[in-house]
């Protein structure tokens, strides 16, 4: 009879597997932890204090309009300036050589914000300890508006001597006649003047510090709390998949415990009996059969022993039945067609022939085990007998799939190898 593939890893398999290496689990958490906590103490504490500086547009007409001063002054540039190097040179000697922090170490430490649609600038500053970021971020706030202002004042300067360069020139080509050209060059040094006097008046207030910044009380840097739990989780999560692929000892099911995994089935340890009759005595004596059957219906108890065993289980289960005085039919599922079975097999028909009787149905010889979830369902008691040498993973991939479909194992009998029979004789 062909065999047929293995059936797919079902999500019971998955949470019985977990259930079953926890230890795995909760080793990987425990680790994360520690690592996470030991990370706490290993990363440098680091404090971090803001500035806002409130940007004047210098430049800009004070009759004009709010939307045109804004305008005036690109925000982006502006913050562009407060990490140049020209800045940060002003703030180091305004800092000192005391601070230990040269100008690549405040370019590093700055970092700039402005809100959408205003002139203000947040200038943050990071450093080791607290009073040090709050005294970085006013240096640098202040060797900004410096720097802006004194780039300002070198603009106003420069068109300024410009303007008296060219009132210079038109005061030489003036000859003080009253001709066309000696008027124009007179309208020419008169906007000059105008020129002169307006830079004369231009305000050059680059803004001020609208919000000094204040020593912080708490470090950026997360503490051993939130990097242990992160340290946790994440061990939870890298302890998930590697107790799934962690190989499992599942040649042999090795005892009752091995069974343990299952579920809350009732197990019948037989391992000790000298002799399988006393074991499935007691099975046929624990299997809850109904004294009066009546005879309109039978009743079916599927009986499945694995591959590989050296006995009929489904037939010592009827021989110990007689023994207590209840006959039963035995069916061997394994010489049905599984087509049938597959189909829907026992039909009415035949289980109306089996009505008032004890029906054993063997299905130790099929190779599917989609059609022994099938009889499963259509019988009134499960029974599995297994041997301490069966694999455990095929009987719990079963087991995951009698769960699936909501078919309870009345019984688990274990058994003991041959070899062990013989020692116990």
């Amino acid at each position: 009879m062909p065999t047929s593939a293995a059936p797919p890893t079902q999500l019971s398999d998955l949470a019985g597997a977990l259930r079953r290496r926890w230890p795995v689990v909760a080793a990987t958490a425990l680790v994360g932890l520690v690592v996470g906590a030991a990370a706490s103490f290993a990363i440098p504490a680091s404090y971090s204090a803001t500035t806002t500086v409130s940007v004047n547009p210098m430049n800009a007409d004070p009759l004009s309009s709010s939307a045109e001063t804004l305008r005036s002054v690109s925000m982006p540039t502006e913050a562009q300036i407060v990490r140049s190097r020209t800045v940060a040179e002003a703030a180091h000697k305004t800092l000192g050589t005391s601070q230990g922090i040269g100008v690549k170490g405040i370019l590093d430490a700055t970092s700039v914000e402005s809100p959408d649609d205003s002139l203000i600038l947040s200038i943050t500053f990071s450093a080791d300890t607290a009073k040090q970021a709050a005294a970085g971020a006013d240096a640098v706030a202040e060797a900004y508006l410096v720097t802006r202002r004194d780039n300002a004042a070198k603009q106003v300067q420069r068109l300024v001597e410009t303007a008296d360069k060219q009132i210079d020139a038109i005061d030489k080509d003036s000859d003080g006649s009253d001709s066309l050209r000696e008027r124009s060059l007179a309208i020419q040094a008169d906007s000059l003047g105008d020129k002169l006097a307006q830079l004369g008046n231009l305000d050059l207030n680059p803004g001020s510090v609208v919000g000094p910044a204040e020593v912080p009380s708490t470090p950026t840097t997360p503490g051993i709390v939130p990097l242990g739990v992160g340290g946790l989780f994440l061990g939870l999560i890298a302890g998930v998949p590697l107790a799934l692929l962690r190989k499992e000892d599942d040649t042999e099911i090795g005892g009752v415990d091995g069974l343990s995994s299952f579920g809350d089935q009732i197990v019948l340890d037989g391992t000790k009996d000298s002799d399988p009759a006393d074991t499935w005595d007691i099975a046929a004596f624990m299997l809850k059969i109904p004294t009066d059957l009546g005879f309109d219906k039978p009743f079916t108890i599927m009986v499945d022993a694995g591959p590989g065993h050296p006995t009929v289980a489904g037939q010592e289960l009827v021989e110990a039945l007689g023994r207590r005085g209840r006959t039963a039919r035995f069916v061997d599922a394994g010489a049905i067609n599984e087509g049938k079975i597959s189909r829907g097999w026992p039909t009415e028909q035949k289980r109306v022939s089996w009505a008032g009787q004890v029906v054993v149905i063997d299905t130790t010889d099929l190779s599917s085990d989609a059609n022994k979830v099938a009889l499963a369902t259509r019988s009134d008691a499960v029974l599995l007998a297994r041997s301490t040498a069966d694999d455990a993973s095929a009987l719990r991939r079963l087991v995951g799939l009698l769960k699936s479909k909501n078919v309870d194992v009345a019984l688990t009998a274990l058994f003991p190898t041959s070899t062990e029979v013989a020692t116990l004789r």
